[in-house]
């Protein structure tokens, strides 16, 4: 298991030997295991820059033997560093949109399909490609979303978030929308079932980002939210602050609480024997009570007599 800054020194030392796939798993693990600060301090060491413009080179003209989940790594690993190491998203994203358009639906995984049209999304270049998420919903939601499963939760997560930027409606003149088609709707609802579902095995941050994809769709799915509920207050400290913001907005837009559920009215007691704030027993006397007994005013009772 090597740290992005390990692999970073390991790419000094021998990054000019590096093979087609080294090159692309050496940038993917500097994209996976650091923080996008550390990924602008790396990107300017010059040997991490040549490795990214190898990289780039390999989308945009990839070679025949290279396949498309190494194509669709490479991207998202360009992807995730600073726009100055890509440069324009269209050209970034255009072979491999062609590559994964000219396959057969049957012959590409649907975590990869995912990753890519993610990475179009993130880059804002997925709108001229809004065919190809079709027919990859299309593919996924047949035969009552038998596929969906195929799906990874982050992939789940991710292709939701590609179909959303590319439904967006955006003209100058119009107001922005986001119109979904049918087959969006069907796969949004496919994901939400699998989602209430594996709750518990699912990262609470996938959580935020699915509430957040709904929001900013307008789709509203009151069974999905309120299941979602107790498991972001029970882990809010763990969420961050803008994540957490941009939850609480979306529960409000929905008009649904964003709150644990109620435990409903008590009307049962039980109290336990030996309870000595509320005893179950009256307690027993163990001294003998004396009264003291009234004394007569008179020594026998007067007689009146009557006129």
């Amino acid at each position: 298991d090597v740290s992005a800054v390990r692999c970073s020194n390991i790419v000094k030392e021998k990054g000019e030997n590096f093979t087609t796939a080294v090159q692309i798993e050496a940038l993917h693990t500097m994209a996976l295991k650091s923080s996008f600060k550390l990924r602008e301090e790396l990107v300017r060491q010059p040997h991490v820059r040549r490795l990214a413009q190898k990289v780039l080179e390999l989308v945009r003209k990839p070679p025949q033997g290279l396949s498309l989940p190494q194509l669709s790594k490479a991207a998202w690993s360009l992807v995730r560093f600073p726009d100055e190491v890509r440069g324009d998203g269209q050209p970034l994203v255009a072979a491999i949109a062609q590559r994964l358009g000219a396959m057969p639906p049957g012959d590409w995984a649907a975590d990869t399909a995912s990753q890519v049209l993610w990475s179009m999304a993130r880059i804002q270049a997925i709108q001229p490609h809004k065919q190809l998420a079709s027919r990859v919903v299309q593919e996924l939601v047949k035969n009552k979303g038998q596929r969906v499963a195929e799906l990874s939760h982050e992939g789940l997560v991710n292709l939701l978030y590609a179909i959303g930027r590319a439904r967006i409606h955006d003209r100058q003149g119009d107001h922005r929308t986001v119109q979904l088609e049918v087959n969006d709707e069907q796969f949004f609802d496919y994901a939400g079932e699998r989602v209430r579902n594996e709750l518990d095995r699912i990262d609470i941050q996938l959580i935020i980002d699915l509430v957040q994809i709904h929001a900013e769709v307008g789709l509203r799915r009151e069974p999905l939210f309120r299941a979602l509920c107790p498991r972001i207050v029970k882990e809010s400290k763990d969420i961050r602050e803008e994540s957490m913001a941009k939850a609480i907005k979306a529960y409000t837009r929905f008009m649904i609480p964003l709150k644990e559920e109620s435990q409903g009215f008590r009307t049962m007691a039980v109290v336990a024997k030996g309870d000595f704030q509320r005893p179950s027993e009256k307690p027993k006397r163990t001294t003998k009570q004396d009264f003291d007994k009234p004394q007569p005013l008179f020594p026998k009772t007067q007689v009146h007599s009557r006129f």
